[in-house]
Order: C-alpha cells, then structure tokens, then sequence
C-alpha cells in the first residue's frame, strides 16, 4: 500500500471521528420535556420564578400541581436547585382572636319624704310619718370570647358564625276612610368572625386581619365592631388589635328622689398566631 493511500485513510478515520463527537454533542443538547411535581403552593404561581432560569426557545407550563418544562438538562437542574429551595410545605399555623369585655353598671340613689297626716311631701310609704333613704347598688359582667382557625403560612383563612335576627317594622296606610296597620319583618344576620392573611418569617409573624363583632342590642338595633390593621410580632405571642371604651352617665331627680346611673365597658381585641409544624 502506497504512502499516499495511507494518509488518505488516516484522514477519513479523523473526519469519522470528528463528525461522530459533533453528533454527540448535537445530541447532549437537545432538549428534553420534564414533569416535577410541586409541594407548597399551586404549580402555576411558579410559573414565573422558573422562566428567567431557561432560555430562548425553553419553556414551563403548568398542569394542576406539576410544572412541564421543555428545556435542556443543564437547565432543568437548575430549575431543581431552585425549587429545592422555595417548594417547601406550607407551615401549619392556628390563629386566635380573643374579645375581652368588662361592663359595670353603677346605681346610687337617694330619697326623702314626711308625712303629717295632712300634707305628704316626697316619697314616703302609707303609714309612715318621714323616710330617708340612700342605695348604691353595682353590677358587673364579663363577656370574653374566643375565635380560632387552623390556616396554612402565606394562605388566607376565615371564620364567622352567628344568627340571622328577626326585625320588625311597623308601617300604616289609609285604605278609603280606614287607617290600616300592619307590620313587615325581615331577618338581618348578626355575625361574628374574623377574616386573616399570617406570613411567617423566622419566629416572627405580620398578620392582615379583618375583624368584626355583631350583636343583637334589642328593638330593631344592633351594636357593631369592626378593626382592620396590620400586625407584627413574634410566634405565640398576644398582640393588641385594638381596644374600644366608652362611659355613659344618667342622672334623673324629682321631688323626694334623685337617681344617678352611670354605665362603662371596657373591650381589648387581642390576636395570636400559633405555629403547629415548625
């Protein structure tokens, strides 16, 4: 065999060569569709978070709680490393809402009265010739409640209970000649609860609460309270929602009788995120 034939082969043997190594590389980066299930959160919120991580012509889709994404495996790895870090279950949380009430219901009075037989003056009972009397009589009460909901971390949650409350309302009309009376009642729902977003972060906690307080008061009325805020403290701790006080003063004298009332409440909103799972 001839020098020259030799070279010749040796050539074909290194363009085999090189061509095959170009195949192989073609074929290493070629992409490639990947299923991975996500764990935390809805797989189209993370959507967004993988994207910048692939390049053109890559692409992430979702279906239900799996990511789809067609993309090379250099890319895909990173996807995972990410995820690896973000897709972590939801901490479990309990949040309690506490309504501490104190009312005081303070009564004095004094009356005086003579009688002469012929002439009575004040208050004074059958019988008796003068009368002087004082009381001071007070009530106290205490209505504190207690509202919890399980909640996941980053996830809203809400409770509310209550009744619907009949409500009458008088009406009149004139029918030819006749006044006609009559009466409608509706039903207005009187609700207690609590709607709250918790984000932990740490042993630390910011809360988005909306929170409300219905009461039936009697004749068609109703007493309401509502607080709205942002709170920021630590895991297991009571925070201060708001606090609601109010004093109202009656006084009410005539011959032989004066009688003050004087009425307080005095209501705290407290509010605590408990975590289940660390």
């Amino acid at each position: 065999m001839s020098h020259r034939h030799q070279r010749g082969s040796y050539l074909h043997f290194l363009l085999g060569i090189a061509l095959l190594s170009i195949a192989f590389a073609s074929a290493a980066q070629e992409r490639e569709a990947t299923v991975i299930q996500i764990m935390s959160r809805p797989a189209a919120a993370m959507i967004e978070s993988v994207r910048p991580l692939l390049s053109e012509g890559s692409g992430v889709s979702a279906f239900h709680d799996k990511l789809i994404i067609n993309a090379y495996p250099q890319e895909i790895a990173t996807v995972r490393q990410m995820l690896a870090q973000i897709d972590r279950p939801a901490r479990r949380l309990i949040i309690e809402v506490r309504d501490a009430a104190n009312a005081t219901l303070s009564t004095r009075g004094f009356g005086y009265g003579v009688d002469t037989g012929s002439v009575r003056l004040g208050r004074t009972p059958p019988g008796s010739k003068g009368q002087i009397t004082y009381y001071d009589a007070q009530t106290r009460g205490q209505g504190d409640s207690l509202q919890r909901v399980q909640a996941l971390d980053g996830r809203p949650a809400l409770i509310r209970s209550g009744q619907s409350v009949p409500v009458y309302q008088v009406h009149q009309g004139v029918v030819g000649s006749t006044v006609v009376q009559g009466f409608d009642v509706r039903y207005r729902d009187s609700l207690s609860g609590f709607f709250a977003l918790p984000r932990v972060h740490g042993d630390q906690v910011t809360v988005e609460i909306y929170q409300q307080s219905d009461r039936p008061a009697g004749n068609g009325y109703f007493n309401i309270q509502q607080a709205s805020t942002v709170l920021r403290g630590g895991l297991g701790q009571w925070l201060t929602l708001g606090s609601i006080g109010g004093n109202d003063a009656n006084e009410r004298d005539r011959f032989g009788r004066h009688v003050q009332t004087q009425r307080s409440q005095d209501r705290l909103l407290e509010l605590r995120v408990i975590a289940v799972e660390p």
